[in-house]
């Protein structure tokens, strides 16, 4: 009985990985500058419903850069289906001057795409290795292929590269049944937050946040682009004053005299030479907007009338000018032991910082102090969940894109434990744990409105808000901020995927219009009547927010583009949102919409 048993257990064993039809072409460029390909047959994981593609690190050890090619990502000329990418932009089979498109290498909403052609539709979730990955698309020879591409030169393979792919039934094929699978594993594999319904009754800065539109407010900023790309304390251009701490308080006020009766206030550029100025140094308070004594009387004024009110601060870059530079000790290092160079910014030249130098350093000096001048609320972290961690070569502090992200989410985390909850610029899911709120999800949809540069790109597909709604907070898109200012294209967003509205005074603020990728429609606070005429768009939008605000906690189940220009969202408790963006009005099962308008129909 024993051997028996042994021998079935052996038989589990020996047929726990077996080999089915789908294959995927390794394009493997070697560290010596060979180059291989090979296909290879995928694994069925036994008892489980996807086909895995995994390579150890030991095979990987030589390896600079390996692509991979699903036999099931590749379509032709004219052939129905698409690609979506994991920002949501969906890809056609009908643009046979498409050449090629990568994904931007720092990018990483969600590490799932969506692959569906004649022959059948898959969800590939890259589980291993993703922040090394990059979704290419390509057509070449009337063919379009979709492909990751990990690049590994110099990071090496520290861990497997795992991808499973999940086929889709038919009926239950499309990028909504995609996303719902996602989410599901995301719940499986224990990366999501419990839904808002839940924790909102545990955190009174997160229901509040659900009630309330954020108000952003940028204070002072050193001009942009710089004129002065290596600061010093001796050329360091001059701040733009545009709000003051007093200032702040009149924007209270008139808040209060129009009538909007929950908001959360963010302040941008409070810190020491303003927005961008110089981080990750924050302190002393900005002496022309009033100095510390000053900030401290307008955080205590706004939250005596009601208003939560809470901090921008930035622990992903560092600047020469900042009293934290030390000659570059603590910024990431490239393999070769050169500095991190990112852009050019309002405080010079910006740099990469390492993620463990960022959080054991800074953050926990920084933001305790913060903390102590009074704001509380959904604290806000710049840049930390819109882009793949760095990756820090320094041997004194090495850190690869994996522990980036477990630093990122200690940092969020922490604000949570000492403001109340969380905030950043993005909706990253490797940090979905330890966010509530997403100042905007993507900004893909500036592409989707630029048809001379992008004509490949059909539409966005809101795969994020189906597996974050009802988890997360959100506005969706840089665009859609100031919404009520904005063209119908990018409005009617809010209300198509259940978002918390976001405005912002002073958004616009490079020189170069064409540089604002929030758009040029603003708020500001010039003089009276300016500030007046900015409220009242804040009104307007608080009011139209009041009619989706429950739909927050609901999650998104399906997506459907009903006609040219109209499309459903429908939700968990049943609410269809029929948004139609056309100059003329659509009818849905009997009921008009209007024009560049929507319906809310339960």
């Amino acid at each position: 009985m024993k051997k028996l048993l042994i021998a079935v257990v052996a038989a589990v064993v020996a047929m726990s990985c077996c080999e089915v039809k789908e294959s995927v072409e390794l394009r493997f460029t070697r560290n010596d500058g060979t180059v291989t390909t090979e296909v290879r047959p995928l694994k069925r994981v036994w008892f489980e419903e996807y086909v895995r593609l995994e390579l150890s690190s030991e095979e990987l050890a030589d390896v600079a850069k390996v692509e991979v090619t699903p036999s099931f990502a590749r379509a032709n000329d004219g052939e129905e289906g698409y690609f979506v990418a994991e920002d949501g932009l969906l890809y056609g089979f009908k643009h046979s001057g498409m050449g090629e498109y990568k994904r931007d290498a720092k990018n990483l909403r969600m590490s799932m795409s969506c692959l569906k052609t004649e022959r059948g539709a898959y969800l590939a979730i890259a589980k291993s290795l993703q922040f090394e990955s990059v979704q290419t698309y390509r057509h070449k020879e009337g063919e379009y292929s979709f492909s990751y591409i990990y690049d590994l030169e110099h990071c090496g393979a520290y861990e497997p590269l795992v991808i499973d792919f999940y086929p889709m039934p038919k009926g239950a094929d499309d990028y909504s049944a995609m996303a719902r699978r996602y989410r599901e594993y995301l719940i499986e594999s224990n990366q999501m937050p419990q839904m808002l319904k839940e924790r909102v009754g545990e955190n009174e800065h997160l229901r509040y946040a659900s009630e309330s539109p954020e108000i952003r407010i940028r204070l002072g900023w050193k001009p942009v682009p710089t004129p002065v790309e290596h600061q010093t304390l001796e050329n360091e251009p001059e701040m733009r004053v545009a709000v003051t701490f007093d200032q702040v308080k009149d924007i209270v006020d008139e808040l209060k005299r129009q009538g909007v009766e929950a908001a959360e206030l963010c302040l941008v550029g409070w810190n020491h030479k303003g927005h961008d100025g110089r981080y990750p140094t924050v302190f002393p308070v900005e002496p022309t907007l009033g100095g510390e004594e000053k900030l401290r009387e307008c955080i205590k004024y706004a939250q005596e009338n009601g208003y939560r009110i809470v901090a921008h601060t930035n622990h992903t870059d560092i600047y020469e000018i900042s009293s934290d530079w030390n000659n570059g000790a603590d910024a990431a290092k490239n393999p070769d032991g050169s500095l991190q160079a990112n852009r050019a910014w309002s405080g010079g030249q910006m740099f990469n910082i390492c993620y463990k130098q960022s959080h054991d350093k800074y953050f926990l000096d920084y933001e305790p102090k913060v903390a102590e001048l009074g704001f509380r609320g959904l604290e806000y972290i710049d840049v930390l969940s819109i882009i793949k961690p760095h990756a820090c070569y320094d041997a004194a502090h090495p850190c690869n894109r994996r522990e980036g992200a477990e630093y990122a989410n200690k940092m969020l985390q922490g604000l949570r434990d000492m403001f109340g909850g969380s905030q950043s610029e993005g909706g990253c899911y490797f940090v979905a744990k330890s966010l509530d709120y997403a100042m905007y999800v993507t900004m893909a949809l500036n592409r989707l409105d630029n048809k001379d540069k992008y004509p490949y790109i059909d539409d966005y597909a809101p795969i994020w808000h189906i597996v974050f709604n009802g988890y997360l907070l959100h506005n969706p898109a840089s665009q859609t901020v100031n919404f009520t200012l904005k063209e119908p294209f990018y409005a009617l967003r809010n209300v198509e995927y259940a978002a918390r509205p976001m405005f912002y005074f002073y958004s616009a603020f490079v020189d170069n219009p064409k540089k604002n990728w929030m758009g040029n429609a603003d708020i500001t606070y010039k003089d009276r009547a300016d500030l007046e005429k900015s409220v009242a768009a804040i009104k307007q939008g608080y009011d139209e927010f009041k009619k989706w605000e429950h739909l927050q906690f609901e999650t998104m189940e399906q997506h459907d583009k009903l006609a040219e220009g109209v499309y459903c969202s429908t939700y968990s408790d049943g609410t269809r949102v029929v948004v139609n963006y056309n100059k003329e009005p659509y009818t849905f099962e009997g009921i008009e919409v209007a024009s560049e308008n929507y319906i809310i129909k339960k």
